[in-house]
């Protein structure tokens, strides 16, 4: 990839990102699409990779899907839990939606979730979700999240 490419896609990161330069959410957002761009420009095999594995995983239970990762911490289960949960329709949870997917999964819930959800977001895999759900605060997998799940937990 020649330098004019990479300035194309700083340049088409910043379009789509748009907001305010110093606003943190911007800068992360920013980072975030660049990463993409940069990526699909250099691996396209990789995104097509990770497009039949998602195809994969619609409808899939959660217990089988976390069976196939491989999960060493707490913090790695939540991931892969709204992992599964968003590339299956459901764009966040709230602590008793992961808590049911624990139970669905026969795994042991953490002695404290609201820890491994700080955990997983200082790690910047996920995110607390813009709106309430249910009047409930409520949590969504990052891109970087995603990545997390698709390249380190990998089965």
């Amino acid at each position: 990839m020649d330098i004019q490419e990479v300035q194309r896609k700083i340049e088409e990161a910043k379009q789509l990102v748009g907001g305010d330069p110093q606003d943190p959410f911007t800068q992360i957002a920013f980072r975030e699409i660049l990463h993409i761009l940069l990526s699909e420009s250099a691996q396209p095999a990789v995104a097509e990779r990770v497009g039949k594995g998602i195809e994969r995983i619609l409808g899939m239970r959660v217990s089988e899907f976390l069976a196939q990762r491989k999960i060493s911490t707490e913090t790695d289960r939540v991931v892969a839990i709204l992992y599964h949960q968003f590339h299956n329709g459901q764009e966040s949870s709230t602590k008793a939606e992961i808590l049911e997917a624990y139970s669905a999964a026969r795994t042991r819930k953490p002695a404290n979730l609201s820890d491994v959800i700080a955990r997983c977001i200082r790690k910047g895999h996920i995110i607390e979700a813009p709106e309430k759900k249910e009047s409930q605060k409520a949590w969504q997998i990052t891109q970087s999240g995603e990545r997390y799940v698709e390249e380190q937990l990998t089965p």
